[in-house]
């Protein structure tokens, strides 16, 4: 008997899973063939950036080769420092905008320096805010480390002409150009997140590609939000949700991260620290989906596969990561199509899906860890999490740098 609620229990999980993709699908359908008037708003793109790499400046020209039928500008900040007097970023920044009127770079005090009581990301996007013109309508949030398309800030601007709409939303896709197994989880673990994005209570504002009109932005109180703020993304979410509105997530809106040589150390401070703020800044129902769905899954299946060689009846556990892998592969059917044709992308989504089981593993020990963990280590500062809008500037550390922002 104990063996059947086994493979009940296991098999429940499973089906969620599944649901969970079905439900994504059906919402991207819908949304794409939504027709809406063209709405192109005064907007103004804010790209924080710390550090530099071969991928950032190719990031920094798509943004400022925008097809976007409305006025536009590019507010670049990055801080500064008390070694060289600026992040690496600054001189390459200013010397690409140079030729652009509709650019600028703006260099915010460095959080360490100046016993500033946020993260030094939420200091640099209330330093470009603050120079806004009076007149820009809809400001967009755009992380350093991600390649948009020329499209990206005409869909993100559109749905926000529906009054319901607190906030649009795209989504990340991680691209390993090493397919070592680390790079590879890591990718499932990102990419995956695309799932609980859509028309649900579970749709959160992701700080890398993000739009919200002003007016949302001064009602949902978001500077005083992040006055002593750890991060920006979740208390634009909290902003949203406080004022009864929808985060809006738009299928088409992908920002390709590639990334390469990543090792198990560097993945799991990263999804740690990922779902330390998730757990910390109170959406608690994003964490208890990987504690509840993922983790008890990847343990009774890891704990079965020895027994299954032994009790014939248990031998549908080793059937649940090869369903895994698919149901990865069907998810990423809702990519738009001129993702899923980049051959790269096609061998990413291959290669990777058969580590999928591992990459929900993981996400389970991530809710496990943030049960005993507040503090994260976060472009070289450490940060002590203690709500929403609270954190603990804790100093910096010494680490390598290898120039991602």
């Amino acid at each position: 008997m104990a063996s059947y609620i086994l493979l009940v229990t296991v098999y429940s999980f499973l089906l969620l899973e599944i649901l969970l993709i079905i439900k994504s699908s059906l919402y991207t359908r819908r949304e794409r063939k939504t027709q809406r008037p063209s709405y192109t708003p005064n907007a103004a793109i804010i790209a924080p950036h710390y550090g530099w790499d071969a991928q950032t400046e190719e990031n920094v020209k798509r943004l400022l080769d925008q097809d976007y039928a409305g006025r536009y500008e590019v507010v670049f900040v990055t801080h500064a420092t008390g070694e060289s007097g600026y992040d690496v970023s600054y001189p390459h920044l200013i010397k690409l905008v140079e030729q652009h009127a509709n650019a600028r770079v703006l260099l915010a005090p460095n959080i360490v320096d100046n016993f500033l009581p946020r993260s030094q990301k939420v200091q640099n996007l209330m330093t470009a805010i603050s120079t806004l013109s009076d007149d820009v309508e809809v400001i967009a949030f755009v992380d350093a480390d991600v390649a948009i398309q020329r499209d990206w800030l005409t869909l993100l601007a559109q749905p926000l002409q529906d009054r319901i709409m607190g906030a649009t939303v795209g989504a990340r896709f991680y691209c390993p150009h090493t397919l070592n197994t680390a790079s590879l989880v890591e990718a499932i673990w990102v990419n995956f997140q695309m799932a609980f994005q859509g028309d649900n209570p579970l749709a959160m504002v992701w700080g890398g590609s993000n739009a919200i009109r002003r007016e949302t932005f001064e009602a949902g109180k978001v500077l005083q939000r992040w006055e002593n703020a750890p991060i920006e993304d979740h208390n634009l979410t909290h902003a949203v949700r406080s004022l009864k509105l929808k985060v809006h997530f738009v299928p088409d809106c992908i920002a390709i991260t590639h990334t390469e040589n990543r090792t198990w150390k560097q993945v799991m401070e990263f999804t740690n620290r990922q779902m330390v703020w998730t757990f910390w800044m109170g959406l608690k129902a994003q964490w208890a989906i990987s504690l509840l769905m993922f983790l008890p899954k990847a343990c009774l299946v890891l704990g079965s596969i020895p027994l299954a060689f032994y009790f014939n009846h248990l031998f549908p556990v080793l059937l649940v990561p090869f369903i895994e892998i698919q149901s990865y592969r069907l998810f990423t059917l809702n990519l738009p199509r001129w993702l899923r044709d980049m051959p790269k992308v096609r061998e990413t989504i291959r290669i990777a899906s058969l580590v999928t089981p591992i990459s929900m593993c993981v996400a389970g020990l991530n809710a496990v860890y943030v049960l005993f963990q507040n503090k994260i280590v976060w472009g070289g500062v450490r940060y002590e999490i203690l709500s929403a809008t609270t954190c603990r500037v804790l100093g910096r550390v010494t680490q390598h740098r290898k120039g991602k922002t």
